[in-house]
């Protein structure tokens, strides 16, 4: 389990010339939350500015949009629940196409 202090350090991270974060991820318990994703990018209209984003459900009715990461981390978008707060249940299935223990170690240590 990578912890949240972990993951709150990779969303940390000045983007420099790589393009986002993305995570692919599900939260256990929770039915409509089995394929995730979840990241961080440079905004389209301003490169100077960076976008948190969820998507949470595949037909895109779920996607959030922050332009900060505590309102990220804190949006009640999982049934009312934040990341934060079902940090427990997440299972981590890739951070950027890549086994997430190693990438979180590669980027974060």
């Amino acid at each position: 389990m990578i912890p949240f202090a972990d993951i709150s350090r990779l969303f940390a991270r000045n983007l420099y010339n790589k393009s986002c974060i993305e995570i692919d991820f599900c939260v256990a318990g929770f039915p409509d939350y089995q394929n995730c994703w979840m990241g961080k990018m440079p905004d389209h209209l301003d490169k100077s500015k960076e976008v948190y984003w969820f998507g949470l459900v595949p037909d895109g009715s779920q996607a959030y949009d922050f332009d900060n990461y505590s309102d990220f981390a804190n949006a009640p978008v999982f049934d009312g629940k934040s990341l934060k707060q079902v940090w427990d249940r997440v299972e981590l299935f890739s951070i950027d196409g890549c086994d997430p223990e190693r990438r979180i170690k590669d980027l974060v240590y």
